[in-house]
């Protein structure tokens, strides 16, 4: 399972894809929007599942959920401190599979 896991958070991002990897998942990081926007152009169809952090450096998971949902059925999680129940709500309506 490839799972594109965008965080800008190095430190967690490292965390979370060590985890990731010790369970035979094979993971594509990308630490803003920019890179993940230009990975989801070109392996859209490669990906099984997508992770996503909310506040991005230069742009938003919500942008990216979006992307992803208008494209294909791949599912998408928000992985992210803001837990704002208008955040939680927003991301959910957007077409997340879980926040």
């Amino acid at each position: 399972m490839r799972i594109l896991l965008v965080e800008d958070d190095k430190t967690i991002a490292i965390g979370i894809e060590y985890s990731l990897t010790q369970e035979d998942f094979s993971i594509i990081p990308c630490h803003d929007f920019k890179s993940a926007q230009q990975v989801l152009a070109e392996e859209l169809n490669q990906i099984d599942l997508c992770l996503f952090d909310l506040s991005l450096p230069d742009g938003s998971g919500y942008e990216l959920c979006k992307y992803v949902k208008q494209h294909s059925d791949i599912p998408v999680i928000f992985l992210t401190a803001i837990d704002d129940e208008v955040n939680v709500v927003m991301g959910l309506d957007m077409g997340a599979d879980d926040y």
